[in-house]
């Protein structure tokens, strides 16, 4: 089950920045990514929305599979 709420990002000097889940509802509103299953093979298309301020330069996201997973940190660049 995807929850936007579990997916962290950072910027360069490791400051975590939550989602925005009711940005998301909106953003997503013709998807059925919010808190639907997923099941194994299948694929959902999404946005996750974060509120950061301007001026901040994102280096990595955080995506996890649950609230409870350790997740998987992938660099942006």
């Amino acid at each position: 089950m995807f929850d936007g709420s579990a997916q962290k990002t950072f910027d360069s000097s490791g400051t975590e920045y939550s989602n925005d889940t009711a940005a998301e509802i909106y953003a997503n509103e013709d998807s059925t990514t919010f808190l639907n299953e997923i099941n194994p093979g299948n694929q959902v298309r999404g946005r996750i929305i974060f509120d950061v301020p301007k001026s901040t330069k994102l280096t990595a996201v955080e995506l996890h599979d649950s609230p409870f997973s350790n997740g998987v940190r992938v660099a942006l660049s």
